[in-house]
Parts: structure tokens; sequence; C-alpha cells
């Protein structure tokens, strides 16, 4: 259940990104930490992998993003 929710918020994300709404970021942030510690507990070490890597873009994408603002 907990995947559904997760890949539900992402999606979420992806159309709060196509709308060009900077908090997608955030919510793309605590998704992949969800992810990682879903994907650590299941050991899918590839997937943390993945999920750590989305985590640094979401940060990277929002701080980019505040920069367009000012």
């Amino acid at each position: 259940m907990i995947g559904w929710i997760l890949a539900i918020s992402c999606i979420f994300g992806t159309i709060l990104n196509c709308k060009k709404i900077k908090w997608c970021f955030l919510i793309w942030f605590i998704c992949n930490i969800a992810w990682f510690i879903l994907d650590f507990s299941t050991q899918q070490y590839g997937r943390c992998v993945l999920d750590t890597v989305q985590t640094i873009t979401a940060i990277w994408g929002f701080i980019e993003w505040s920069k367009n603002e000012n």
C-alpha cells in the first residue's frame, strides 16, 4: 500500500512540475526519502542509489528554480 501512495504522490509532483510550481521538488524530496527507506528495507540497493540521486536532483532543482524568482 505504501508503494501506491508514494507512486501517486510522485505523479502529483510531476503534475506540479508541468504546471511550473516549484513545490514539486519538495514532494519529490519527501517521496524519494520514503522510497529510499522502503528500497533499503527490501535490500534493493540499486534502487537506493537511484533514490539518492533523485533526492539530490530534487534539492538542486528547488535551488535553481528559487534563483529564477529573484
